[in-house]
């Protein structure tokens, strides 16, 4: 039984190593991850302008903040994809970084607004920029960046004389892999103009994206993306890397169109995307090490509750999952994949019924517990918080109690061992004086 379970978690781990060095699944991990530094800052400065009384001045450089930061996020997601890729695959980085967001305008439609008079205006739609344009940036990063590459691998371009300096050659290099593919995506806008979708926005958002927003908004779907995370933990497999590009590609639209709209003033409406996600896992590290601090009667548990107290204050459970163990212990796999899906369905009920704001901004995963709650929903996200801190508490404590109970009957024979024996006032004495018969034996013979 032993030998088959190890056999199955080496052929996991071997699946879940290859979906996570795929090409595309490593992108737009890394890709999102470097939009994370503005999405904080835009989403901390929608925190100062939720404050009352707030001087106008203050007010509006706080709305132009947020609305820099959530009406362009599909841009920075291109951008940040695009240098992620071309990294990845030894290309030119700002050669596809430039030629992507190119592409990404032409296949973007112009919109021409009649002001009167002689006038007329042409713009883009802040909407395309924003989290509706987020499955084409990432789409167009990914297609423009590594097409480039591929030609400029086959050396179509112009020959330069030695004499021409490196920068320039390379420059030329660039010019006929560009011309080739914004000819290539001019023609997609053309051909795509005759239709009824129009351009490929529009295209893309009604065959990929609105359906994977359904799926998405769904409470079920969060909850098994929740569970498979914690399962793959328990075969040693760090889940949250593996799901962390499923969780962008569901739900990060949802999560920047609360922001875009909350931003403009409007009312947030996705109750599930990947802000509330990141908020509400819950504090179940710093339950455990509280578990294991000061409910655990063995010496091994109380340690490793010294050691992991800290840590798990923001959000650090890798010494508890390696030391208690957690990892691939039948007596934890059902706290341990359970516990982050029980946090997810107390918050959303807790949305459900109103008691807890809709999440429209990002949160620092790893700040203190309970601060993250009120960051991402005010005091009620604080009490949300508590809540859930005392329901993985319970969920996990009768197991630990039974790990723990077995751990003090193994550290007894342990202390019998080490501790030291004592004799009686006479025994010592007779002890004495054996020793110093022996040792006047010695001196004799």
């Amino acid at each position: 039984m032993t030998k088959q379970k190890g056999a199955f978690g080496a052929k996991l781990n071997r699946a879940v190593v290859k979906f996570s060095n795929n090409l595309i699944i490593k992108t737009v991990a890394n890709g999102m991850m470097l939009t994370l530094p503005i999405t904080i800052v835009g989403s901390l400065l929608m925190v100062i302008q939720m404050i009352p009384n707030l001087p106008e001045i203050i007010s509006r450089a706080c709305t132009m903040g947020t609305t820099v930061t959530s009406s362009f996020i599909a841009v920075y997601i291109l951008l940040g994809m695009s240098y992620a890729l071309a990294k990845e695959i030894k290309s030119d980085v700002p050669a596809s970084m430039i030629l992507s967001l190119a592409s990404f305008f032409i296949v973007t439609p112009i919109t021409d607004f009649d002001t009167g008079g002689d006038k007329l205006i042409q713009a883009i739609q802040l909407g395309y920029l924003g989290s509706k344009g987020i499955f084409v940036a990432m789409i167009t990063a990914i297609v423009i960046t590594w097409s480039f590459a591929k030609l400029s691998d086959k050396k179509i371009t112009f020959k330069m004389p030695e004499s021409v300096p490196p920068f320039i050659a390379k420059t030329f290099a660039a010019i006929v892999p560009a011309a080739i593919l914004f000819a290539g995506m001019i023609i997609v806008s053309l051909l795509l103009s005759f239709t009824s979708f129009n351009n490929v926005h529009d295209l893309i958002y009604t065959l990929l994206q609105t359906p994977l927003e359904k799926l998405g908004g769904s409470i079920w779907s969060a909850l098994l993306i929740m569970f498979i995370s914690e399962l793959l933990w328990w075969f040693g497999i760090h889940g949250s890397n593996v799901t962390a590009s499923i969780i962008t590609v569901l739900y990060a639209s949802q999560a920047y169109a609360n922001m875009e709209v909350v931003a403009n003033g409007g009312t947030a409406q996705n109750i599930i995307n990947s802000f509330f996600l990141d908020a509400y896992k819950g504090p179940r590290a710093l339950a455990v090490a509280v578990i294991l601090l000061f409910l655990s009667r063995s010496e091994k548990f109380k340690s490793i509750g010294k050691v992991s107290i800290i840590p798990s204050i923001f959000g650090i459970t890798e010494p508890m999952k390696f030391g208690i163990p957690q990892i691939l212990n039948p007596l934890l796999f059902i706290p341990l994949t359970l516990a982050a899906p029980l946090c997810i369905a107390i918050a959303y009920v807790a949305t459900l019924i109103g008691f807890l704001p809709v999440v429209s901004l990002a949160v620092p995963k790893n700040l203190p517990t309970f601060l993250t709650g009120f960051m991402a929903g005010g005091w009620q996200g604080f009490v949300i918080q508590v809540i859930q801190f005392f329901a993985v508490v319970l969920l996990y404590l009768p197991f630990m109690k039974k790990l723990d109970s077995t751990e003090v009957i193994t550290e007894a024979p342990e202390k019998e061992t080490d501790s030291p024996v004592t004799m009686s006032e006479p025994e010592v004495l007779v002890s004495a004086s054996e020793s110093a018969v022996k040792k006047v034996e010695g001196l004799e013979s």
